[in-house]
């Protein structure tokens, strides 16, 4: 199964929430090395609500379920150097779509994939970070194996703090190199041409981040990106995209501390996103947090409720109409339709001594009339909605 096909993991929604869980004005300060060894596990359970079945050909309903296992080791190494590692065990099951068209009828129709899916992935990451007084600078290297895809992947990132701390520089490149080995190629043309071609990815990002007064903070940050090579999805019918693709993100996001009394702090998170590509996919996001934190002698205790809307335009060539003309680019991937999704989250972290128990949750439910801006009168089954469940445990020593 290719990564375009791929749900979005666990992990990718895990990683997103906890990289704005920090309290506020800790965004735009100077890092100093961590002191602490911290060994952590966690499981987290996805499961995508099934497709509808009155707009499904087949009667093949499933979708995916993701289980995710994920142990982490961060610990300093050398002088000013700290490393952070983590190793990732995914398995995956369930149908998946492959064509999105309209019948005679106008509707729009559901084609899956009539045998369940069964995959697995591991994924190993290494971060080593060197910390100076005013910044740091770090690497990164990530390698997954699964199936029918390889990846390689690697980067360097640094930070400069400037004006006594009150304002920090950050900037960075990645280069990642895929490899597609589809299984079952006898079963269609797309798969054999996709058989052993590559995918190269490209980014570039820059920040910065600013104190603007004792409660706040703000980080502006630029990622731009290019990807080349075979872009399309070998597992779907009729889908041709172009070879390549440019992409350019901005983001914004906005730390506040609230002080609500003793014992207690309090953190507002407002975070906006700006993305546009060549395809003519445009998107905005919006996502609000509250953080709250109780901290006694021994304990702590943290809940923290999400709220994030989220919509897209579609892309230039996306329809439901087929196109056998092997010269046009096309697709029926729902994913680059016009939609819009809402997010509901809660997440929870109980502290005792070196010890920390966390507890998440987030329901996602996307459709064409959430996209409120220049929706379509077109039903898109293939959307997804999910539930995501994750349990967590962290040692710090």
């Amino acid at each position: 199964m290719s990564q375009q096909q791929k749900p979005l993991t666990a992990f990718a929604v895990l990683s997103a929430a906890a990289a704005s869980m920090a309290l506020p004005v800790a965004d735009a300060q100077a890092e100093a090395r961590p002191d602490e060894r911290v060994i952590s596990y966690r499981n987290s359970q996805y499961q995508e609500d099934d497709a509808p079945a009155s707009r499904t050909f087949n009667g093949v309903t499933d979708r995916y379920s993701v289980n995710v296992h994920q142990l982490g080791f961060d610990t300093p190494i050398a002088d000013d150097w700290y490393l952070t590692s983590e190793l990732q065990y995914e398995t995956m099951s369930g149908a998946s779509p492959m064509q999105t068209y309209e019948n005679s009828d106008g509707q729009s129709v559901l084609v899956m994939s009539g045998a369940s899916i069964d995959d697995t992935r591991i994924d190993l990451k290494l971060a080593p970070t060197r910390y100076f007084e005013q910044g740091t600078v770090g690497g990164s290297v990530a390698i997954s194996s699964e199936n029918d895809y390889q990846s390689l992947a690697a980067g360097v990132n640094g930070s400069l703090a400037l004006f006594n701390d009150m304002a920090t520089l950050q900037g960075g490149v990645s280069l990642a190199h895929d490899t597609l080995s589809p299984t079952d190629p006898e079963l269609s043309t797309a798969r054999q041409q996709a058989d052993g071609a590559t995918k190269t990815t490209v980014s570039l990002f820059q920040g910065v981040s600013l104190v603007l007064n004792k409660d706040s903070a703000l980080n502006l940050g630029l990622v731009a990106t290019h990807s080349s090579g075979y872009l399309s999805d070998p597992y779907k019918t009729d889908d041709r995209r172009p070879d390549s693709r440019a992409m350019l993100a901005l983001s914004s996001r906005y730390r506040h501390y609230l002080r609500w009394g003793p014992g207690q702090e309090n953190g507002w998170h407002l975070d906006a996103r700006w993305y546009q590509d060549d395809w003519s996919v445009r998107s905005q996001t919006l996502t609000t947090r509250l953080v709250s934190r109780w901290t006694g002698v021994h304990w702590r205790f943290e809940l923290t409720p999400m709220l994030r809307y989220y919509r897209q335009s579609q892309a230039a060539f996306y329809g439901l109409e087929q196109t056998p003309d092997a010269n046009n680019p096309h697709s029926s991937d729902a994913r680059l339709s016009t939609y819009g999704a809402l997010a509901l989250g809660l997440s929870s972290e109980l502290g005792w001594k070196a010890w920390s128990l966390s507890l998440d949750y987030q329901t996602y439910d996307a459709s064409e009339g959430l996209a409120l801006v220049g929706d379509t009168d077109k039903e898109t089954p293939g959307l997804v909605d999910y539930q995501l469940f994750s349990l967590g445990v962290s040692y710090q020593y």
